[in-house]
């Protein structure tokens, strides 16, 4: 068996991907109750404890809004953290993978943007995410960094499932039309982690599920999938939503990695979306 340290093991991709853990994973599951990640000591002791030989680093503070109201806080658990982490690997001689993110980029090539493209992020979040690759390639050679984007699923806080909620108490709703991405499944995502951590590769891979949409777009595939497409939808363009982030309007990542690697990619956003809308129906 191999020892498997998770943190964010109480979010939405921590607990699938210790949900998700292969025959040959014994999982650690790091919470905020084992240390805090951002105090340098907390880090090493509670990865120490695991004596862990992969690290999966799934902690971070994800809210975009929150972290550009309090950028302190969005640094701490991103950048200082994924740094602590990244020693704590090092001292272990662990493994490391990393999950990242789309805001890293500005959102303004018209084409995907792949793994070897500059970053430039806009917002507080994309910064702090950035810093933290940066902190994990500088200080461990065996390291992977999973970017991806959109991501929902059960058991978190997410774009499907604020729309569904909302369509339940109002009857028309206002959706950003010009933001476009590549939504994610939490679950498909898990299981794509350990696919990842069966290969050697090191470096930056992007895992999304495949195909992109407008934030509207997914919107009208939640609500019709849920059976609500009687609400009223308006897209609005992102300058006229309220929040006091300027978030990336096309940052669609492509996945040509994943092929290089051997792997399968991710089925269509649509067919998880699915899967979702009627889990949801289930535990409601």
């Amino acid at each position: 068996m191999t020892r498997v340290a998770v943190t964010g093991a109480a979010g939405m991709l921590g607990h699938k991907v210790c949900e998700s853990a292969p025959a040959w994973a014994s999982v650690a599951a790091l919470t905020r109750d084992d240390g805090d990640l951002s105090v340098r000591e907390q880090a090493q002791d509670a990865l120490q404890a695991t004596n862990a030989e992969i690290i999966i680093h799934c902690a971070a503070y994800t809210d975009v809004d929150g972290c550009t109201r309090d950028p302190d806080r969005a640094w701490a658990s991103n950048a200082v953290a994924t740094e602590n982490v990244a020693d704590a690997a090092q001292a272990l001689q662990a493994r490391l993978l990393y999950v990242s993110t789309d805001y890293v980029f500005e959102g303004t090539k018209a084409e995907p943007y792949l793994e070897d493209d500059e970053p430039a992020p806009l917002t507080v979040y994309g910064e702090s995410k950035l810093a933290g690759e940066r902190a994990v390639a500088a200080i461990l050679p065996d390291h992977l960094i999973v970017r991806t984007q959109w991501l929902y699923g059960p058991g978190g806080k997410n774009f499907v499932a604020s729309i569904l909620k909302a369509a339940r108490s109002r009857k028309r709703l206002q959706v950003v039309h010009d933001e476009r991405g590549c939504p994610t499944y939490a679950p498909d995502l898990a299981e794509a982690i350990w696919r990842l951590l069966h290969t050697e590769a090191t470096g930056i891979v992007h895992v999304t599920n495949r195909g992109a949409c407008t934030r509207l777009e997914l919107a009208l595939a939640a609500l019709e999938e849920a059976g609500l497409s009687d609400i009223e939808v308006e897209g609005i363009p992102s300058a006229a939503w309220d929040s006091p982030t300027r978030r990336p309007t096309n940052a669609v990542l492509g996945d040509t990695r994943l092929a290089a690697l051997g792997l399968e990619p991710l089925r269509p956003w649509r067919e998880a979306l699915v899967e979702y809308v009627r889990t949801m129906g289930k535990t409601q």
